[in-house]
């Protein structure tokens, strides 16, 4: 059993040390983002009307679920953006996918220039998610 042991712990250990040499760094989601078929999108990271940031982006993610889901979207639809007093709303047919406020585009400009960036990313990764449709912004 010793010598078993010995045997099995001489390939653990180098490829231990050749994991820690290499600088492997695992890294790992973060909640609060909002990815589609394979488009990141961004990162939700303030609060609102209630909502913590990963509340808001589990909500998101289930109207993208919700759009991926839906027959009416198959071939593709338009992606909208639309001012809402000082917010910004992000739009596929008739579901609402982003509520852009104030708070989100601090540092970015307004709320209407990061609402059309995220409607932009949206619809590339709509697409991609569902190939053979076309998602416009």
């Amino acid at each position: 059993m010793v010598k078993l042991l010995r045997r099995l712990a001489a390939p653990v250990l180098v490829t231990a040390l050749i994991a820690v040499a290499s600088g492997t760094n695992t890294v790992f989601a973060d909640a609060r983002d909002i990815s589609v078929g394979g488009v990141y999108i961004t990162t939700i990271k303030q609060p609102s009307r209630g909502y913590s940031p990963e509340q808001r982006a589990t909500e998101i993610t289930k109207r993208i679920t919700e759009i991926l889901s839906a027959p009416e979207f198959r071939q593709g639809a338009v992606v909208a953006v639309n001012q809402n007093g000082p917010d910004a709303l992000v739009s596929v047919g008739k579901i609402l996918v982003f509520t852009v406020t104030p708070a989100d585009a601090t540092g970015s400009g307004t709320t209407l220039y990061v609402a059309k960036r995220w409607a932009a990313l949206l619809s590339e990764g709509l697409s991609k998610a569902l190939p053979g449709s076309t998602f416009h912004f």
